[in-house]
């Protein structure tokens, strides 16, 4: 789901928004909103916080419901509105002085009635203990690439002591990466575009483009992506190695290498192959571990093994610039230092299935970009 630019309602609050947000301000959303303010968390994080813990609430007056009742119920008494139209009411906790309380006009009383018009609120169900994967370190490994239908069994993480994400995490760090495919890459009108070590696929957000191309050596995978795209006529997918891709020079307007670079045998030979089937002015979209995220410099500075098979932003962007193309945009993936200390994997378990925690992660990374991350995204022109 990708913001709705071209709504009055959600552009005029985002403008708001942008125009009054201070560094340490922290906001709770809809999602849509994330797309335009990466700082914005989910609704999830109101679970475990009062509106007070935040300095903005943004609420969509049609979908109270998605809002913890809780939250809901003590959010006038916690905060002032401060802005509203026909879709949202913006609400602050400590507003400027500069921005009136608007708690009589037509809006936030009818954000009053839609709230009074939800259901009487369920009894909470008990609590259930998060499910831990248990699987054995060759079951890890035999375990094919994520994505969303992927197994339950994760991959191998290189930046995890133990190697394995929880479940809650990993699938966040699959929609984060799908999030990022959008805002690099759509609409893609008209484009070619190929998406190299495919697995099951990431093209739900380009069905604008002309032509749709996946290639993996992983039968299972290349079946588990023509399943998840069957509604996209324009998309194929073929059993082709990344370091010989069997396509014309210049053949496509966008490339993708999406969590697949560090199991590579051949970096610099892929990407060569990526360079050469790449249009000029087109642009390749890559991901890799961080060997300079927070956790791993702190794995070498206690003297303690790190993962050899990862990157830094500046390698990959020498090994990019070597085959003819420029970085132009570069963004962190998720950061949680615990997860890759010693011992610390087996303590910290239960966070990994934590929306909190895994909503905090996503954040951190964003905010920590390529330096710190413990992955990152670039996207490279060729010139």
């Amino acid at each position: 789901m990708s913001f709705p630019h071209d709504d009055q309602a959600w552009a005029e609050t985002a403008e708001f928004l942008r125009a009054r947000l201070a560094p340490p301000d922290r906001l709770v959303a809809p999602d849509p909103f994330r797309w335009v303010i990466p700082r914005a968390q989910r609704f999830l994080a109101a679970r475990a916080n009062e509106p007070r813990a935040f300095e903005w609430i943004v609420t969509h007056k049609g979908d109270l419901a998605a809002i913890p009742r809780a939250f809901l119920d003590v959010l006038p008494s916690q905060a002032v509105p401060v802005f509203a139209n026909a879709v949202f009411v913006v609400w602050a906790t400590a507003p400027a002085a500069d921005l009136p309380d608007i708690t009589d006009s037509d809006h936030v009383r009818a954000f009053h009635v839609f709230a009074e018009a939800l259901p009487i609120e369920a009894p909470p169900p008990a609590e259930e203990a998060p499910t831990l994967i248990t699987a054995t370190p060759a079951e890890r490994r035999a375990a094919p690439a994520a994505g969303p239908m992927a197994s339950p069994l994760a991959p191998a993480r290189p930046w995890l002591d133990s190697g394995q994400p929880g479940t809650a995490r990993e699938r966040a760090f699959q929609e984060e990466l799908d999030r990022l495919v959008e805002d690099y890459l759509a609409p893609a009108q008209g484009h070619s575009v190929l998406d190299i070590g495919c697995g099951a696929g990431r093209f739900s957000a380009l069905g604008a483009a002309a032509n749709l191309t996946g290639v993996d050596l992983d039968e299972a995978a290349l079946a588990r992506a023509r399943a998840r795209h069957a509604q996209l006529t324009q998309a194929a997918f073929r059993r082709m190695d990344a370091q010989a891709l069997d396509f014309a020079e210049a053949s496509f307007d966008a490339v993708m290498m999406i969590d697949m670079a560090e199991a590579l045998a051949d970096l610099p030979g892929a990407l060569a192959q990526a360079a050469r089937v790449l249009a000029r002015g087109g642009r390749l979209m890559i991901t890799a571990p961080n060997r300079d995220s927070l956790p791993l410099r702190a794995l070498r500075r206690l003297g303690q093994p790190a993962p050899a098979r990862s990157l830094t932003a500046a390698e990959l962007t020498g090994m990019l610039r070597a085959v003819g193309l420029t970085v132009i945009r570069s963004d962190g993936i998720f950061l949680s230092p615990g997860w890759a200390l010693p011992g610390a994997a087996s303590t910290l378990a239960p966070l990994e299935e934590d929306p909190e925690f895994v909503e905090a992660a996503r954040i951190l990374g964003r905010r920590a970009g390529p330096d710190y991350a413990l992955a990152f995204c670039l996207l490279a022109r060729k010139g």
